[in-house]
């Protein structure tokens, strides 16, 4: 081999070492590493909304991330399931406004404040709630939620002493705790709810106290739309379906995700995406 093909070859291999490597076979990021992304969308149908800043994206689409300062928004029909990057699940039910009001997750710090302003959201807590239960927290008009390793759901009716609740809905917010503990507090007290119980408050200066009876012979009431379980699905609480043809509000799995997520991320109907001025 002579001089001038040594040298080609030597060229050939600093092009390859130098290329970029693509993106499926670069190493996914570790758990708690940093990232923009808060979470990722499971599932998403009907009518559907992700509003950043003064830019709109509708339907929410699996491809695209959710992020700190996200809001998502769901029509009647509309559902929305979330994986976040510390493990956590929510998903929100038809009817809901939904924002992740702050997300960080490193090895150094974490933060998982949320807000539903109305609707009904079902949620698992991650690490981040298993690390320091502090760092997760989710505000309604009517109360703030924190969490001591849990799953529970929420629905929000603020709105109902306004312009009037649907059949079944009473006005103000329902906790329902499926597991572990959540704790809620108002401008009139605290308290926190053990599992197998429910919390209604009518307003932000009602005092919190727990019903007499446990939700499960007592759940709270929340229409079906779009085959969404309400918030008083089979099985006790305020729970969403796997999907649209179901109404399961099974508490999670040792081991693996609640039965009301879907198995693996799956992308929302095809529509046309709008993503820009509102």
């Amino acid at each position: 081999m002579n001089r001038v093909t040594l040298l080609a070859a030597a060229a050939v291999c600093l092009a390859l070492l130098a290329a970029p490597v693509p993106a499926s076979a670069q190493p996914a990021p570790e758990p708690g590493s940093a990232s923009p992304d808060a979470a990722q969308v499971l599932r998403s149908a009907g009518q559907t909304m992700l509003v950043r800043g003064s830019a709109f994206l509708s339907p929410v689409r699996a491809e695209v991330p959710v992020r700190s300062g996200d809001r998502i928004r769901t029509g009647p029909d509309g559902f929305v399931q979330l994986r976040f990057a510390d493990g956590a699940l929510i998903s929100l039910q038809p009817g809901s406004d939904f924002r992740v009001d702050a997300w960080i997750y490193d090895a150094q710090h974490q933060r998982s404040f949320f807000e539903l302003l109305q609707g009904s959201m079902r949620a698992v807590s991650g690490r981040i709630g298993k690390r320091n239960p502090e760092d997760w927290r989710l505000r309604t008009p009517t109360a703030t939620i924190g969490i001591r390793g849990t799953a529970f759901s929420v629905h929000e009716a603020a709105t109902c002493p306004v312009v009037g609740c649907p059949a079944g809905i009473e006005p103000g917010l329902t906790v329902e705790v499926t597991e572990g503990r959540v704790a809620v507090r108002n401008a009139a007290g605290a308290i926190d709810v053990p599992a197998g119980s429910t919390l209604r408050l009518r307003d932000a200066r009602t005092v919190p106290t727990l019903a007499a009876v446990p939700s499960r012979s007592a759940p709270a009431r929340v229409p079906r739309s779009g085959g969404i379980g309400g918030a008083g699905g089979a099985g006790g609480g305020a729970g969403v379906s796997a999907g649209p043809t179901g109404g399961d509000a099974t508490p999670p799995e040792p081991g693996g995700p609640p039965a009301w997520i879907a198995p693996g991320t799956g992308g929302a109907p095809s529509a046309t995406i709008s993503f820009g001025r509102r």
